[in-house]
């Protein structure tokens, strides 16, 4: 069974969304998600902005959601020169070589995420792909169990991506090839069944590991990711404390939220759960409307100021939290 909700916003105004660098909020049903910029598409100005937060040396400055310049946030907690001397020695002979990922407007959901591709500059030794996926994730707690997961797609069958989990920011991708059993793996996952022609469905995966430092590295590598037509395509990044994981959490893949961004109407639809109440609170957690009567599916949102919220959606005594932008 499917339920659809509509919200209604009138009279929109012309501003930029908010920057938000995390959404770490955590209302009791929904999980602190550690990642920075997870949903790949918090940067609204400067799209291609999007994917400093998963470069292995972010960019010195960014242009935030007002149309400012300013200092990279990543490159204050991350800026691993060393592996970037490794892979240019690697495949370009020491001289430049881009290995960040691309920003692209093809992630779940239509919403943008990032992808791992070969732009045929330059030709990378063997057909494999240079570009990389990594994030330095700080506050991590040694001996806690922690839950990362990401949705992915690859548009060609072939093509796995290798999820690494690192407990040092590597300087070299030598003895990579042992997966978990290389000392600075805490935990690795190979994705080979995310092929998918259609644009719209995504793979997720998840894994678990236990901390072995304050911190972790995600690096993920898709080396067979050579050419235009077998990139492979990533969204909705998550890492969480295993114990936060509730079963009173509902599944976020059963609600579609679309569009989002939106200008004027936001609709919910449920694919088997009825939806009993829903929820929006601003980023600073404080609840700015409620609708528990849901006779009228119609809900105006109009009163609401343009830019980035959380829409709580609860049913059967569970709730799920997702992000809600108002342009």
């Amino acid at each position: 069974m499917k339920t659809k909700l509509q919200f209604v916003k009138q009279n929109p105004t012309l501003f930029y969304t908010l920057l938000v660098l995390c959404l770490c909020f955590n209302y009791g049903h929904s999980q602190t998600n550690l990642v920075l910029n997870g949903s790949c598409d918090e940067f609204t100005v400067n799209t291609g902005d999007n994917a400093d937060a998963w470069d292995i040396t972010p960019n010195n400055t960014v242009v935030d959601n007002t149309n400012t310049e300013v200092p990279s946030p990543y490159q204050a907690i991350w800026d691993n020169d060393p592996l970037e001397d490794y892979l240019e020695g690697l495949y370009n002979g020491g001289s430049n070589l881009d290995e960040q990922p691309g920003s692209t407007s093809n992630g779940a959901g239509g919403t943008r995420g990032i992808k791992l591709y070969n732009d045929g500059s330059p030709v990378p030794q063997g057909g494999e792909c240079t570009r990389r996926i990594y994030q330095k994730v700080v506050g991590l707690t040694i001996g806690e169990e922690y839950t990362f997961s990401v949705d992915s797609r690859s548009e060609a069958t072939g093509v796995p991506s290798e999820v690494f989990m690192l407990n040092e920011e590597i300087s070299t991708e030598v003895g990579l090839e042992n997966g978990a059993a290389d000392s600075r793996v805490d935990a690795f996952l190979n994705i080979a069944n995310d092929f998918n022609t259609d644009s719209s469905v995504f793979t997720t995966n998840t894994l678990t590991f236990t901390a072995s430092n304050t911190f972790v590295v995600i690096y993920i590598r898709a080396l067979g990711a050579n050419a235009e037509d077998n990139e492979v395509f990533y969204d909705n990044f998550s890492l969480v404390l295993t114990s936060e994981l509730s079963v009173k959490d509902l599944d976020a893949s059963n609600f579609k939220v679309f569009p989002n961004p939106a200008k004027s109407q936001i609709s919910i639809e449920s694919k088997n759960t009825p939806i009993t109440s829903v929820e929006i609170h601003d980023l600073l957690g404080k609840k700015v409307l409620e609708q528990k009567m849901l006779s009228n599916q119609d809900i105006n949102v109009s009163d609401l100021s343009n830019g980035i919220y959380l829409l709580t959606i609860k049913a059967d005594n569970k709730s799920v939290t997702k992000k809600l932008v108002i342009e």
